[in-house]
């Protein structure tokens, strides 16, 4: 998600329902009060009220860099979720600053249609994607081998958020739940994501 050329990742708080139909559809939203880094992902579901993760610097990261960050698919989705999702989409969020930006979106396909999972790509300005992975501090980051160039999982304010690291892009996964997946569903979203990066 884009806060302007020298942005930081800001939380999203989703103020409304979907607005339009198709695949780019908007949702309003405004910045979170706290900066978070990609593992705090950029979406807050409505009513949440826990902290972000700490910050890191602003100006780190470039977002909005695919123009589809639809990584998984509604199957794959669903199966690190655990639960059956609407096909996710790549929708607009509209910030009470006047700004905009991207995120792919994956919404409960059983009852209200809230958010249950989102996904971000970045490019970063400095370094590797694997170096600012690996930048997270240690205490709130549990690494998870053996996929892409690093990947590590994070506790966040939104919920549990996998950091992906390829050559070019860091990908962030969240699922706004409490309790995570399993390390193995993990592993096989984080396989099925990296595939559809552009190498």
């Amino acid at each position: 998600m884009r806060r302007g050329a020298a942005s930081a990742l800001g939380g999203i708080a989703v103020l409304a329902a979907v607005l339009a139909s198709g695949c780019a559809r908007s949702v309003d939203g405004v910045p979170s009060p706290v900066a978070a880094p990609p593992s705090a992902v950029a979406t807050e579901p409505p009513g949440t009220s826990r902290t972000a993760a700490p910050a890191r610097p602003r100006g780190a990261l470039d977002s909005d860099v695919l123009s589809d960050e639809c990584l998984l698919d509604a199957t794959q989705f669903a199966a690190l979720i655990g639960e059956p999702v609407l096909e996710p989409e790549n929708l607009t969020v509209h910030r009470g600053d006047g700004t905009t930006g991207t995120s792919c979106w994956a919404h409960a396909a059983e009852g209200f249609p809230t958010p249950i999972g989102a996904i971000n790509v970045y490019a970063v300005r400095t370094g590797t994607p694997a170096e600012f992975v690996r930048a997270t501090p240690a205490g709130g980051r549990r690494d998870l081998p053996g996929i892409g160039e690093v990947a590590a999982l994070v506790d966040t304010g939104s919920g549990p958020t996998l950091q992906l690291a390829s050559p070019r892009h860091l990908v962030t996964i969240i699922v706004l739940r409490d309790r995570g997946p399993s390390d193995d569903a993990w592993r096989a979203a984080a396989q099925q994501a990296l595939a559809r990066l552009p190498r």
